[in-house]
């Protein structure tokens, strides 16, 4: 993951809070999500680790996911939820929501010098870009 290494800041986003309806997620948690996204950031540790942090209203909350296991989220919403990353290239990985009541996928990605994340759930896609931490 060496082109991914560091740790990276939420700038923008689009069509969130469809995405986090879509999948089940409690409402308070959506509205934080779409008023707070700045506070997400996500930190590549070695080819191994990927950290997922979120600091907002709701209290912080931070997930160590190994690619290839089962990643479990217990989030501000009292849910717990569980993915599975899995690493495509030095510039892309992949994580699939293990849930079948809500069925989705994330695709991480660079585009140009921003990392993309893509999550789809049904007919419904959103889009987060990051920025690398200086």
């Amino acid at each position: 993951m060496s082109q991914l290494a560091g740790k990276w800041h939420c700038k923008s986003h689009d069509n969130v809070s469809a995405f986090l309806t879509k999948i089940g997620e409690q409402e308070d948690f959506i509205k934080e999500a779409e008023s707070d996204m700045p506070t997400l950031t996500i930190s590549f540790l070695d080819n191994d680790h990927v950290v997922f942090e979120f600091e907002g209203k709701l209290g912080k909350f931070e997930e160590t996911c190994k690619f290839g296991t089962v990643c479990e989220h217990k989030g501000p919403h009292g849910r717990t939820f569980k993915t599975i990353l899995t690493k495509k290239s030095d510039t892309c990985m992949k994580s699939v929501l293990q849930d079948p009541a809500h069925p989705a996928h994330t695709v991480y990605h660079l585009v140009d010098h921003d990392l993309h994340v893509e999550s789809t759930a049904g007919d419904v896609r959103a889009v987060t870009v990051f920025a690398r931490d200086q």
